[in-house]
């Protein structure tokens, strides 16, 4: 499984000067906890990421107001990223490797097109999990019954 099949799609960005009630605004109109923070200068530059628990642990917590503080005040600096068509695996050794729960994920130009959090993972995972109950379920059913007709039972 590769990064792309598990990540969210459609990162929204953002310029790191803009202030943390117009990021509030953009996480609620877009229905993200997730920001990608750019460079002002080119928007194309990754610089940071800025998520709701930034908000309220590094800001609101603080007494900061959120109308006079830039997202560069309290996002996340020094984003680990990967390649959409990285191996699952690989994204999860940078996370464990950096001690991070999101990765930027980067498209074929590196443009960042999507965010991989540890939420994805884990949700993509335990599908495969479930998938695998099910054979073993499905294979004991038919021990059970006897009904195992496959033409080729290994």
């Amino acid at each position: 499984m590769n990064v792309e099949q598990v990540c969210t799609l459609g990162a929204v960005h953002i310029p790191q000067s803009l202030n943390l009630r117009e990021a509030a605004i953009q996480m609620r109109d877009q229905h993200v906890g997730t920001l990608v923070v750019t460079d002002d200068a080119t928007g194309n530059c990754l610089v940071g990421i800025l998520t709701d628990r930034d908000i309220v642990l590094r800001a609101a917590a603080a007494g900061l107001s959120p109308g006079e503080t830039a997202v560069a005040d309290v996002m996340t600096q020094g984003v680990m990223s990967v390649d959409a068509d990285d191996d699952l695996t690989t994204a999860m050794e940078v996370m464990a490797t950096h001690g991070v729960r999101r990765l930027a994920v980067t498209g074929d130009g590196g443009e960042v097109i999507g965010v991989l959090s540890l939420d994805d993972v884990i949700s993509a995972l335990g599908m495969e999990w479930t998938q695998l109950t099910g054979i073993l379920a499905s294979e004991r059913q038919r021990e059970y019954t006897g009904s195992a007709q496959s033409p080729l039972h290994l």
